[in-house]
Formats: structure tokens, C-alpha cells, sequence
């Protein structure tokens, strides 16, 4: 397929319009399946992983870097189309693009959560509340870093899929399941695949290094603010209380997920 470039100097153009609509609105990213990526470092992730790419906004600020340069033979080479636009329009899709010089609309894996009954599927984190980006692309990052096969999230998460979240990801969008459910459609794929539930309680009765995290299993992470909701702490096969000191209430939910994801590949033998 021949790469189409073009220079477009209007934000009226429809193309920088659809892009502006889903950096605004969730349900125009999950109506299309598409989401954004923006930046150099996102970009040659994606190139990395074979993200489906449907196009990429590049502007005169990607030109300059030999890094730059790898992007733009990397965008050649898939024969998307390319779209050149002024530094400001970048920063009118998303705010604090145009330093970085591209914004790439991804096409998002349509996975499912029958997709976890696969033999390929043995640790799984499952996120609840989270509404701060920051914090769940984090959880996205360190699920993928740290030998997690999925992530979903549920009620009163943050849009995973929002540019915000896929920055602070830094790349886990192009590799890692992530899927949105319901506490109840989730619970209940959650057992079809045969996964065990082990929640993250600071009230918890099992310790971190009693913890069974070897068998098949879902961590379950709630905010900071209230933790998990009583149906996915009544639902948890363990009830797992990392240790604090006196006087520390409870940890921030990424680093809380971190420890989880970290004690289970100690288990496991990972990096042994």
C-alpha cells in the first residue's frame, strides 16, 4: 500500500477532528476502537510491537533527531497514512504533543474475557476504582514488566484506552491484554477460566509471605480511597495484607500491585 502525505493547515480538517474526539471522548474510542499514542518514545514502541496503526500526525519538530528519523522510516514502512501538520495542531489533539512531534491513532485488539481461559493465562491483575491515569498505566506497565498476562479493569476505573493512561503505560497497550467488565461479568469469567481471587486488603488474614500466588490467580487492586468493594472481598479466595509500618494506613494501589506482581515471579522463579 502506497503511503499517503499530506500537509494539513486547518483544524477543521476531519481527520484532526475525529483525532480530537477520541483525546475527548471515551465513547468515541470505544465506538471506533481506536485510541491514541503520542510521543517518540510511544511511537517507536509501537513500531517495535507491530501496533495496527491507522494513522500517524507528524509535525517538523519529529525531523530533527535521528530518533525522529527512525520513527518516520518505521511509519514508511507500514504504509499508513502519515499526516503532516502544524506543531499546533498536534497540541490541539492532545496537549503537550508538539514538543515530541507525532500522534498516532492505534487500533486496539478486540480481546475478550473468554480470551482468560487460555492455557497461556496464569496471572492476572484486575483493577477496581482506579481513576487517577497516572496510577493505572502504571499498573498497566508493571503487569506487563513484571510477567502479568492481562489486565482488566472495572467500575469506576479511568478509560484504559485514554491518552493518559497509554502514557504512563509506556508501551503495555502494544503487548497486553487489557480489557474492560463489570464486577460481575468479571467475577464470573474470572471462575469459567479457573483463575483463583486474591485480593489486596490492608485488613487481610493472609500475610504477603504466606500468599499462594504460584497456582493460576487474579490480583485484585481497588483505590486508594476505599479499597475494594465487600463483592470482590467477599469473592477472594485470599485476602492478602501487605506489611507497613505502625501508623501507614495503606500503600499508593500502584505500588500496592507492584509488591503483588513481584512476590508472585518470586514465587514463580522468575528471573531466578
Amino acid at each position: 500500500m502506497k503511503q499517503t502525505l499530506r500537509i494539513v493547515e486547518s483544524a477543521r480538517n476531519t481527520a484532526i477532528q475525529r483525532a480530537c474526539a477520541l483525546e475527548r471522548e471515551p465513547s468515541e474510542r470505544r465506538r471506533s476502537g481506536l485510541y491514541i499514542a503520542w510521543g517518540r518514545h510511544l511511537a517507536l514502541e509501537a513500531l517495535d510491537a507491530a501496533a495496527e496503526i491507522d494513522t500517524a500526525f507528524v509535525s517538523t519538530a519529529l525531523d530533527g533527531t535521528a530518533e525522529g528519523r527512525r520513527i518516520a522510516t518505521g511509519l514508511q514502512a507500514t504504509g499508513r497514512p502519515v499526516i503532516r501538520i502544524r506543531p499546533r495542531l498536534l497540541d490541539r489533539i492532545v496537549a503537550g504533543s508538539a514538543d515530541q512531534g507525532i500522534v498516532l491513532l492505534i487500533r486496539r485488539h478486540a480481546y475478550t474475557l473468554e480470551d482468560l481461559a487460555g492455557p497461556e493465562i496464569s496471572l492476572v491483575v484486575v483493577a477496581h476504582g482506579v481513576q487517577d491515569p497516572g496510577n493505572l498505566g502504571s499498573i498497566a506497565r508493571s503487569t506487563l514488566a513484571l510477567s502479568g498476562d492481562a489486565l482488566i479493569t472495572m467500575e469506576e476505573c479511568a478509560d484504559p484506552y485514554g491518552s493518559r493512561v497509554v502514557r504512563a503505560a509506556m508501551g503495555a497497550h502494544f503487548r497486553l491484554p487489557i480489557l474492560r467488565a463489570s464486577t460481575r461479568d468479571g467475577l464470573a469469567a474470572l471462575r469459567r477460566a479457573q483463575l483463583a481471587i486474591a485480593a489486596s486488603d490492608p485488613e487481610g488474614t493472609t500475610p504477603l509471605d504466606r500468599a499462594d500466588l504460584v497456582r493460576r490467580v487474579a490480583i485484585l487492586v481497588g483505590s486508594e480511597g476505599r479499597g475494594l468493594p465487600a463483592p470482590l472481598l467477599k469473592a477472594a479466595d485470599q485476602r492478602i495484607r501487605i506489611p507497613m509500618r505502625p501508623g501507614v494506613s495503606s500503600l499508593n494501589v500502584h505500588a500496592a500491585a507492584a509488591i503483588l506482581l513481584a512476590e508472585a515471579g518470586r514465587q514463580r522463579g522468575y528471573g531466578a
